[in-house]
């Protein structure tokens, strides 16, 4: 009886485990940069991110992902989400996700000409 508890305790821990991938395994190494306006800003573990849209010439809207790294830590380096305003108008650069409309941010640029850079050690 005690072998067939332990058997079902073994087959039942990848259901409480969970993984947590590299930024290697989401992104290229390709830095992009994208135009577009802030939609929504998430400042929360284990990833920040910035929602914007952009509008192409054809009037159509795509929506890119940009993500940063885990609120805890941006906080202890100092950083924070609350200077990005939905609305504001911005061009992101990064690394290119592997999934369509994603990318891991390095740097924002304000219409006004500032920036914004979640981690120092990481803009380009």
């Amino acid at each position: 009886m005690k072998k067939i508890i332990i058997l079902i305790g073994l087959l039942a821990l990848p259901l409480f485990a969970s993984s947590h991938h590299s930024t290697n395994a989401n992104f290229t190494q390709e830095i992009i940069s994208v135009a577009g306006v802030i939609e929504r800003v998430r400042y929360q573990n284990p990833h920040s991110s910035v929602l914007i849209k952009q509008t192409d010439e054809g009037a159509v809207d795509r929506y890119w992902l940009l993500e940063s790294g885990a609120r805890t830590t941006l906080e202890r380096r100092g950083v924070s989400f609350e200077q990005l305003q939905i609305g504001s108008e911005i061009t992101a650069t990064g690394r290119k996700g592997r999934r369509d409309y994603t990318m891991y941010l390095q740097k924002i640029t304000f219409s006004d000409g500032s920036t914004f850079i979640p981690e120092p050690d990481l803009a380009p």
